[in-house]
């Protein structure tokens, strides 16, 4: 039966197997969050302990405080013992992530007081792909990049040390990052590596569509693997796409097709070798996504060269 919020606060499910659920908050209450049959918010899954977290509310505060556990509770990234919440705050408990939102106290939002698994999902089955195995029980955690956007996600991962890999599908593109104990160590985009993978890290960045899936259980082996922290990895990403935005309007479109014009009217001995090896990967290749792939400089150094190259009619789009 669907419950008022006396508070206007409201426990959202935002990811994981309870994806979908709300938990209505009161004030002057006591809630505690686990695995244990006898709670009012119970999450049955192997990452939750018996009595997991505590969320306290007073007249005019929320408070959650980690009960000891296993896995340790993490709010917007960071691991906690006891800390005030405020509306927007992402908490981590097992594989899923509940966000506290306020809601017109006027309003009727969905809640069960007992979560369980919904049909078809905890029994661990699952389909491993080509080149991947299993380990571990860490189950799967799920949800949309558009809730929660991928650079909170991956902080959060990195700071509760998680592994798997993070499946993300936006627009047509199938992105995989591959995590140990929270420290990058491969990615791919539609199942290739670009020439270094931190470039394929750092594409995903600036995708803000779609949905996530990361799977505890997934993990493959990479021939010249990375081992950085996320928090590093999104910084130097950052300054790249901030870099590239910088560029002006002629960066082409990732999926655009560039050729060299014929005749070529500039002389090609005004270009530097660095500008010759990237005219070189266009003419081989065309699709930029693929020349961005192929080269061995970052994606913002490759980029200064083509748009370099196109305003200096060197390169043209190909119809």
């Amino acid at each position: 039966m669907a419950r008022s919020a006396p508070s206007g606060y409201v426990l959202k499910f935002i990811s994981g197997k309870y994806q979908g659920g709300e938990f209505p908050l009161e004030w002057n209450q006591e809630l505690i969050i686990g695995r244990s049959s006898d709670l009012e918010m119970v999450l049955v899954e192997d990452m939750v302990s018996r009595h997991h977290a505590k969320i306290t509310t007073t007249d005019s505060e929320i408070w959650i405080a980690d009960n000891g556990s296993t896995n340790g509770t993490f709010v917007n990234g960071e691991k906690i013992t006891t800390v005030r919440l405020k509306q927007g705050d992402r908490i981590l408990i097992g594989t899923s992530i509940i966000k506290l939102v306020y809601e017109d106290p006027s309003k009727q939002p969905k809640a069960d007081p007992m979560f369980q698994p919904p049909p078809g999902r905890g029994d661990g089955s699952k389909t491993v792909p080509p080149g991947h195995t299993q380990h571990g029980t860490g189950g799967v955690l799920s949800g949309m990049i558009d809730q929660v956007p991928l650079p909170d996600l991956l902080q959060l991962f990195g700071s509760s040390k998680k592994s798997g890999c993070l499946i993300i599908n936006s627009e047509g593109k199938d992105g995989h990052i591959y995590l140990r104990d929270g420290r990058v160590y491969g990615a791919t985009i539609n199942g290739v590596a670009t020439a270094t993978m931190e470039k394929g890290f750092y594409r995903m960045m600036t995708w803000t569509t779609g949905s996530f899936m990361l799977d505890a259980n997934l993990a493959t082996e990479f021939e010249n693997s990375i081992n950085e922290s996320v928090e590093s990895l999104m910084m130097e990403g950052m300054r790249i796409l901030d870099e590239i935005l910088n560029l002006g309007p002629n960066v082409p479109d990732y999926n655009m097709h560039l050729a060299i014009p014929v005749p070529l009217v500039p002389p090609l001995r005004n270009l530097t070798p660095e500008l010759l090896d990237t005219l070189q990967l266009v003419h081989n290749y065309g699709h930029v996504e693929t020349v961005l792939n192929k080269s061995l400089a970052s994606d913002l150094e490759t980029l200064q060269d083509v748009v370099y190259l196109i305003e200096n009619d060197f390169l043209r789009e190909d119809a």
